[in-house]
């Protein structure tokens, strides 16, 4: 090998050992984005949704959230971070939030993860 093309070999190997992990940082969704991902798949779930022991539609779960999110929106830098402050529990009583989806109900932040993952994984 010429000594000036090593330096361009392990540029070129470098480049190609870099450009994965580039790729995979720009498919993520800035949290914002995420977030709205979530607050669109509350309203368009077709689930009931459960706060203090009272069942809500779907739209109602998003607009509650929503009003919850306003006012945590400075301490809130994440998807996982919104999740646990505006969508997991109830301010008041603190009861962790229920969403049934047919005859299958969870925890809403275990039902928000899993879609925050589906979301990151497409």
């Amino acid at each position: 090998m010429k000594p000036f093309a090593a330096p361009l070999f392990h540029a070129a190997v470098l480049g190609v050992l870099l450009t994965p992990s580039v790729s995979l940082a720009a498919r993520h969704a800035a949290p914002a984005e995420e977030i709205e991902h979530l607050l669109v798949s509350i309203e368009q779930s077709g689930c009931t949704f459960l706060r203090n022991g009272t069942e809500h539609s779907a739209a109602e779960a998003r607009a509650h959230i929503e009003r919850k999110y306003a006012h945590v929106r400075d301490r809130v830098k994440t998807a996982e971070e919104w999740i646990e402050h505006a969508a997991a529990r109830s301010s008041l009583s603190g009861r962790p939030y229920r969403v049934r989806c047919s005859s299958t109900e969870m925890s809403s932040a275990d039902w928000l993860r899993a879609e925050l993952e589906k979301f990151r994984s497409e």
